[in-house]
């Protein structure tokens, strides 16, 4: 595989791991509005899943990064798992720098 395709694949695979960011934060937003609907707006049920949706968010990118890599390494698609391993430790790292950043005030 030349250099240059491997770049690409690697892009390929931070790409798919925006997707699938994106897919998990429309999911945790919508039962957030579900629970809104159900319970009603006045209880703000919705905020807590959304609160625990946003700072767990690395525990809820493991359910999807995990089977993804194990697929892509199946595939013989090592260059695009490369790409998602280092899309999910960016997210990871911002997640935990965020979390730290909001709890080192106390």
């Amino acid at each position: 595989m030349s250099q240059r395709n491997e770049i690409f694949q690697i892009l390929l695979g931070l790409f798919l791991i925006v997707g699938l960011h994106s897919l998990a934060i429309l999911i945790i937003f919508g039962l957030g509005w579900l629970s809104g609907q159900i319970f009603g707006y006045s209880n703000y049920y919705y905020l807590g899943i959304w609160l625990v949706g946003a700072w767990g968010f690395f525990i809820w990118q493991m359910l999807y990064v995990i089977p993804v890599c194990i697929w892509l390494r199946r595939q013989q698609r090592l260059a695009m798992m490369k790409g998602v391993i280092i899309g999910a430790v960016i997210t990871a790292l911002l997640n935990g720098s965020c979390f730290l950043l909001i709890f080192s005030n106390r």
